[in-house]
């Protein structure tokens, strides 16, 4: 057997970071590490009721618990009693009125979890119980959006009806998801000297906890440090709503004087956390004959529960990608984020952006059965060509749907794959099978310009080892891996030099969160902008060392790093180790330190106006999808996926491999089985994974094909590369609309049926049943048969 040839350093594909710490179980999160010495513990006090004023709160019973040290409510907050960002309407405490189930009332601290329990239920408390809002319907009915209606509008919707061979009209409804992170809600706060606290929080956000912990305990941000090891996951679900605990935390940290955790269980991270946005759209689509679409008029409304947390953002997200891959010569898209009593619901992988899309999707499907082609064929016709403008005036410069559905198409063999599953439907009663296809174009920026900047620390020690620092999180995507490999390849180093340190507000401030596939970009430019000043100064040290050592008259420019070492790239026989040139630095008092910064050219948006160039660059791929469906139990299973999916010049494929598996298994989850159930009375039904499904590993497809088509592209970010944590997610909506295909087969495809989202067994049954009611059957599926 052949030796496999070793690949020299500067061509291997860098290990992931924490993976040998993961799976040792070393990794460190918050909590893991010794207690403080006088840990107290909090827990909370939450409200009972979706709507109600306070009438009574009496504590002084709780207060006389033997090891209580305090009992806390909105009159002991030094500070604003405001945790609001986008809009100041959320108080860390109620003051007279509760709007959602769930809500903290009170803070109970003492020295141990089990006394802190304890002495809750010596709280009194009397409500007033008042009508809850609950439901989009109820929450339009009472106009009560947090802000006026968002529109994006180009060319003339109404006389492209008028132009239009056909028209469709309908509603779509998507619906919550629960983030499930495997590490629930949680903050450590320790105080130091002279007002100083350190909050250890899970939070996506470092800067934000800062600024408002300061604000909410009346002391300035320099006295707050943040500080993240890493997250055990997050999705979005600690971008902002972990500020609430955090403040939490350091309120009862301060007031004690002593350090505080603050963990919320399982049933308590479920119940009390808000979900994704539950979306309800109204649309009307014009199209020609030969199935080119003329007009296109959304209005979409979500549910964003008591406060406005990121709902607006959101919102806006989800109009800028309501065209997905389609251009659209007419196109007139609204929004509104309403309040309910629910709580609040904020961000999740995709950020709007997988609501929008899926009803453009069920639009083109619909048109699709309606002129009786291909849905692959109608995606094709009316997907974005280069120079085409988005509804939102951004040109499509750079764009790839029909090249790389082409390559999905030959990549599984679709036409054979088509026929293959219309032939098992004829010749089998119960399995049937369906297929589906979506593309995807998602936009890479906060669509917030200013948020669009990233800094990073860089020390390079005497020894040659490193120290880096960046402003994003690790949460299990790797961002740690990703911005070291940058740092690695710009000073030409192996890996192992590189110590990445936790995201920290004294190291890196004023951190925009890890969010919108962003962080690799932001500070990956960053790390690399700093590691570029490094490299300048130790150029002039290697000149005359260069010189010193091998009698060699080089200049600067140059000047190689590569493999640990340092040479000229004309004499390279003469080389330098990467350590020797840094100890001569220091030695002639060359800083080897930097801090790097990069801010994102080019991104504007006019909320007013609707325009603007909200991108950076957009990520595109497609995903095509096989299933199985059982009609007599409406249980569906995932045969086959074949995903093609843009990378630009992945900085570490492995990564991204696993992000694009993740990404498409959690947006099938959404799209089919994930089901958020509440009551009457705004009470989540599901308090943990026994009540709650989400994909396992059982769910996994018999055949995963995932194609990363590498290549330079014009729009792109650091070394060619693309973001990549969101937008497989949508991919995985294609098994969506493979289950409605599997279902209208049984009457030859010649009826649509109303497939509730998601497409949970009984939604697939009631969607059968519409098929038995009509009395529609294909040949071999008699009504008897069904029955």
């Amino acid at each position: 057997m052949a030796k496999r040839k070793k690949l020299p350093k500067s061509e291997r594909i860098p290990e992931h970071v924490s993976g040998k710490l993961h799976l040792t179980g070393s990794s460190r999160f918050i909590g893991d590490d010794l207690k403080p010495a006088g840990l107290q513990y909090v827990k909370i006090l939450f409200s009972q009721h979706p709507h109600a004023r306070i009438k009574l709160l009496d504590f002084s019973r709780a207060q006389k618990v033997p090891g209580v040290s305090a009992v806390l409510t909105h009159q002991h907050i030094p500070g604003e009693n405001q945790i609001g960002l986008v809009l100041l309407d959320e108080p860390l405490l109620p003051v007279d009125e509760v709007q959602y189930r769930g809500q903290p009332l009170a803070l109970v601290v003492a020295e141990t979890a089990a006394t802190a329990e304890y002495a809750l239920s010596e709280i009194d408390v009397e409500y007033e119980t008042l009508d809850p809002v609950l439901t989009i319907e109820d929450a339009l009915r009472k106009g009560m959006d947090y802000v006026p209606e968002r529109h994006i509008r180009r060319g003339d919707v109404e006389a492209g009806f008028q132009r239009s061979d056909l028209l469709i009209e309908g509603t779509f409804s998507t619906g919550a998801q629960e983030h499930l992170y495997l590490e629930t809600q949680r903050c450590i706060a320790v105080p130091g000297e002279d007002e100083y606290i350190t909050l250890y929080s899970a939070t996506q956000s470092t800067s934000e906890v800062q600024a408002i912990a300061a604000r909410v305990l009346g002391v300035n941000s320099k006295d707050i440090t943040v500080d993240v090891p890493r997250l055990g996951g997050a999705f979005g679900g600690k971008e902002r709503s972990a500020t609430l605990w955090a403040c939490l935390a350091a309120l009862a940290c301060q007031h004690v004087g002593k350090p505080v955790e603050l963990k919320l269980t399982r049933s308590e991270d479920m119940l009390f956390t808000g979900k994704r946005h539950p979306f309800e759209a109204k649309y009307k689509v014009g199209f020609n004959r030969d199935g080119k679409i003329q007009a296109y008029k959304i209005e979409l409304n979500s549910n964003g529960g008591a406060y406005v947390d990121l709902s607006i953002a959101i919102l806006e997200r989800a109009l800028l990608h309501a065209d997905n891959c389609y251009s659209l010569p007419n196109v007139s898209i609204t929004g509104r984020a309403l309040r309910t009593n629910l709580p609040p619901n904020t961000a999740f992988r995709g950020f709007g952006a997988p609501q929008s899309i899926m009803v453009m999707e069920h639009v083109i499907e619909r048109i699709a059965h309606k002129l009786k082609v291909d849905p692959l064929q109608l995606r094709k016709i009316n997907s974005y060509q280069p120079g085409d403008l988005t509804p939102y005036g951004q040109e499509i410069s750079e764009t790839s749907t029909d090249e790389l559905l082409e390559r999905l198409a030959k990549k599984a063999k679709y036409q054979d794959l088509r026929r293959e599953t219309d032939e098992f439907n004829l010749i089998h009663d119960f399995p049937k099978r369906g297929l589906a296809v979506i593309p995807v174009k998602f936009g890479i920026s906060f669509t917030t310009a200013f948020m669009n900047q990233g800094s990073a620390l860089l020390w390079v020690y005497a020894d040659g080892t490193i120290s880096l620092s960046h402003g994003g999180v690790e949460m299990g995507q790797e961002v740690n891996t990703k911005v070291a490999q940058i740092v690695s390849k710009e000073l030409g180093v192996s890996m192992d030099r590189i110590r990445c340190e936790s995201a920290n507000t004294k190291r890196v401030g004023n951190a925009s969160p890890t969010a919108a596939s962003s962080a690799s970009d932001i500070n990956g430019y960053a790390a690399n902008n700093a590691a570029l000043q490094i490299k300048e100064r130790l150029n002039r040290i290697a000149v005359d060392l260069l010189k010193e050592q091998y009698q060699l008259d080089v200049n600067e420019g140059e000047i190689r790093f590569a493999d640990d070492q340092v040479f000229s790239k004309t004499h390279p026989a003469g080389r330098l180790s990467f350590s020797d040139v840094v100890k001569r630095a220091h030695l002639s008092r060359v800083p080897l330190g930097a801090h790097g910064f990069y801010k994102t050219p080019g991104v504007h948006f006019d909320r007013e106006a609707g325009r603007g160039n909200p991108f950076y660059y957009f990520v595109y791929g497609c995903a095509l999808v096989q299933v199985e469906v059982d009609i007599l139990y409406g249980n569906s299973k995932l045969l086959k996926v074949f995903i093609v999916h843009e990378t630009g010049r992945s900085l570490n494929p492995e990564i991204d491999r696993g992000q694009i598996i993740g990404g498409f298994m959690q947006g099938m989850g959404w799209s089919t089985f994930e089901e958020v159930f509440q009551d009457d009375q705004g009470r989540y039904l599901a308090a943990g994974p026994s009540t709650y499904k989400i994909p396992t590993i059982r769910d996994l497809p018999h055949l995963f094909d995932i194609e990363m088509v590498e290549r330079d592209c014009r729009q792109s970010s650091v070394f060619h590369s693309k973001g990549i944590g969101e937008p497989p997610f949508m991919y995985g909506e294609a098994v969506y609309f493979a289950i409605k295909d599997a279902v209208e087969s049984l009457a030859d495809h010649n009826t649509e049926v109303e497939l509730g989202m998601p497409a949970t067994p009984e939604a697939v049954v009631h969607a059968i049943s519409q098929i038995l009611k009509n009395n529609i059957f294909s040949q071999k599926a008699s009504k008897e048969t069904l029955k």
